[in-house]
């Protein structure tokens, strides 16, 4: 599809939106439009594109509905470097207020080496802080602070701490384009800021580490039955080599599986496009003995319509699990393959929430 046709399609639809990626569950700001899996759509900035999300405001709490259901997170991965090491580092805090329910999650990964540590704990309500009107969230291991365009993290675990200062470089990705789409039948509202320039402090294993490299925060509300056990998602925030942002999902239950890819291009359009189901090409599984997970530790996202093939790895060391609570999996990985018909290759996360086998 040339670019005059990018432009005309997004004219056309006036919004983002992919009832054949779907289903009958169509965002709620969006038309109808068509799309199997060798179409995509197109949406350009600036053409009256409705959007959902601030991602100025949008960092501070929200007032939920009284769903059970409803939850709030903030979750951020990073690529780090250090004292000739290579780190994965994500931290995480999540509320569901509706039931009285709130975690935080830190973990660290040395590449180099495949040291791994997590730490997830639950959080009373009472010690939990959180704003409403930007970045600022206390807790007892955890606190962040900032804007969307300058923030910080803290937290501190049994195992060693983390101190990360982030400041952003570029736009914000909204999910669907306009930071809304059905997830599991009910709508969910999600944007990130995938490129933060991440510099600060990490303490592992008795060592203090300078770091500095990139961070991708994402900021997610809305409903989620985590008591589902048919349940299962992968997701992936991935930055390529010529500036474009890809986030992945897959999402399955008992009743349908939506595989799909939010595209925002260096000049800030968006596309959206169907991904093969992950699960066909995954191997390597790996099986938690702790929870009895077993998740793939390799696999392939195919994008026909992008031609685009990217294989993934995980690195560092199979067992990146998180347990104590939500057993999910959040893991290094590395790329390699063809983006748009070119070769790349980069590093990512891949994060697999239940039980995933290769089929």
């Amino acid at each position: 599809m040339n670019s005059t046709n990018r432009k005309r399609l997004a004219v056309a639809i006036a919004a983002v939106s992919a009832t054949a990626l779907f289903g009958a569950a169509v965002l709620p700001t969006a038309q109808a439009v068509e799309l199997d899996k060798d179409s995509r759509t197109t949406a350009v900035v600036n053409t009256g594109i409705p959007t959902t999300v601030d991602p100025a405001t949008d960092l501070g709490a929200h007032t939920l509905t009284s769903d059970p259901a409803d939850s709030e997170s903030i979750f951020t991965t990073s690529w780090v470097k250090g004292g000739g090491h290579d780190f994965g580092i994500t931290l995480s805090t999540t509320t569901a207020p509706n039931v009285g329910q709130n975690a935080i999650s830190v973990s660290v990964t040395d590449v180099t080496t495949g040291w791994f540590k997590s730490y997830q704990a639950p959080v009373a309500t009472k010690d939990l802080d959180w704003g409403k009107t930007r970045l600022d969230i206390k807790t007892p291991d955890i606190t962040w602070k900032g804007t969307a365009q300058n923030a910080s993290v803290k937290a501190r675990t049994p195992w060693g701490s983390v101190d990360l200062r982030l400041k952003a470089e570029g736009p914000a990705l909204k999910a669907a384009g306009t930071g809304s789409f059905p997830l599991y039948g009910k709508t969910n509202y999600e944007y990130a800021l995938p490129s933060l320039r991440t510099t600060g402090s990490l303490t592992v294993q008795k060592k203090d580490y300078k770091v500095s490299g990139e961070t991708w925060l994402d900021r997610q509300w809305g409903p989620i039955d985590f008591n589902d056990s048919s349940m299962r998602w992968t997701w992936m925030p991935i930055r390529l080599p010529n500036g474009d942002k890809l986030l992945v999902w897959d999402s399955v239950d008992n009743k349908a599986e939506n595989a799909w890819a939010t595209v925002m291009h260096k000049n800030g359009s968006y596309e959206l496009a169907a991904i093969k189901p992950l699960a066909e090409d995954a191997h390597r599984n790996w099986t938690s003995p702790t929870s009895g997970n077993t998740y793939p530790t390799r696999w392939t996202i195919h994008i026909p319509s992008l031609n685009t093939h990217l294989s993934v790895r995980i690195t560092g060391t199979d067992a990146q699990e998180f347990t104590g609570g939500l057993s999910r999996y959040d893991g290094t990985t590395a790329y390699s393959g063809t983006y748009e018909g070119k070769k790349v290759s980069g590093v990512s996360y891949g994060e697999m929430v239940g039980h995933w086998s290769a089929s």
